[in-house]
């Protein structure tokens, strides 16, 4: 192909808005994965999005992405991860030829497992199957496709990237804590704060944990120990200096077999952590073992088991010289490979492949 290759990333959410305050410098790049680095290797890439696709999305994302059904014939390849729908509306419904399309796989397993018969079954493989290329974050969940039945030469593993430069360069004008506190962060409904909460009751120590309140039931909320702070949601521009200044960070997650989460609960804050510097302790996950060795750049502990949990927060208040030095090499681990350009730089590679 002579010309570059034209991709458009359809996305679940808005992201005009976060494109500007990217560009001001208010905020990482981490979520646009990898788009704003494809021009560096020959890729055309772009999202589109206007008042009215954002209104549906209100509604549906489901209804945004028909409303985008024949726009998506004028380019090469089609980068989503959110909605199936526009997947076999394009294939099984209109037969298009024309685009391709590339997963970014944050969620297949559970959903297979979930509609595991009948017409929810034929509707997930049939569209599955349909897919030019599915990206993993993880070898585990490749494993569990290729498992599946699904064709092993379309499926690849690419470390999800987190732009570490943003992070670190936080560092300049950081106000030191006003006290101790280790933090945990995360919305999604995978994870586990019951857990950390009971782990956590009278130690010696603040915990602050940014979510929502979907992720508490009214009991647990109304029951804070005196250490534990709700603090809501929080804009990453000010998430990041939490990070930045917290002792470690705690990524309690519900068990594998919980199937209303994601594949991937508390990928994302475990990235961001590490590009902090900080020693992470995670509830242990089949999608974690790519990015955390257990005992190198953090501690890994059985999922909903808060007296484990509750030890290992222990032994790293005991040891903040062991803290220190997982959290350098989490830094490390993160700047040799997981960065949101060498993502884009191993993405690139797959369209490339596609289009030869």
């Amino acid at each position: 192909m002579n010309r570059p290759i034209k991709v458009l990333y359809v996305f679940a959410n808005e992201r005009k808005k976060m494109e500007q305050e990217w560009l001001a410098g208010k905020m990482p790049d981490t979520y646009f994965i990898g788009l704003n680095h494809l021009k560096d290797f020959g890729i055309q890439a772009e999202y589109y999005e206007n008042r009215l696709i954002n209104s549906a999305r209100q509604k549906s994302f489901n209804l945004a992405n028909i409303l985008l059904l024949f726009k998506i014939r004028k380019y090469d390849i089609i980068f989503s991860g959110s909605s199936l729908l526009i997947v076999f509306l394009a294939k099984n419904i209109f037969r298009f030829q024309k685009p391709k399309f590339v997963w970014y796989n944050t969620f297949f397993t559970n959903l297979i497992r979930r509609n595991n018969r009948g017409l929810k079954k034929w509707f997930v493989e049939k569209t599955i199957n349909y897919l030019d290329a599915i990206i993993c974050p993880s070898q585990a969940q490749k494993d569990f496709l290729i498992k599946q039945g699904f064709e092993k030469n379309k499926i690849f593993y690419i470390p999800t990237g987190v732009d570490v430069d943003f992070i670190q360069k936080q560092k300049n004008n950081l106000k030191p804590a006003e006290e101790k506190y280790i933090l945990s962060v995360g919305k999604d409904m995978g994870r586990d704060y019951k857990t950390l909460i009971e782990a956590v009751k009278g130690l010696d120590i603040k915990v602050k944990i940014v979510a929502l309140l979907r992720n508490f039931n009214k009991k647990d909320l109304g029951n804070l120990p005196p250490n534990v702070e709700f603090l809501g949601f929080m804009p990453f521009n000010k998430l990041v200096k939490l990070y930045l200044n917290a002792e470690f960070i705690v990524v309690s997650t519900k068990k594998e077999n919980d199937l209303g989460a994601s594949d991937c609960s508390g990928h994302y804050v475990l990235l961001d952590a590490m590009a902090s510097g900080k020693a992470i302790i995670a509830s242990n996950r089949s999608t974690i073992s790519d990015y955390v060795t257990d005992g190198q750049e953090g501690i890994l502990v059985k999922p909903e088991n808060s007296e484990e949990l509750r030890n290992v927060i222990e032994k790293l208040l005991n040891n903040p010289q062991l803290a220190e030095e997982m959290g350098k090499r989490a830094l490390e681990k993160i700047k040799a490979g997981m960065t949101t350009k060498m993502f884009a730089e191993k993405l690139a590679r797959v369209f490339k492949e596609m289009e030869a």
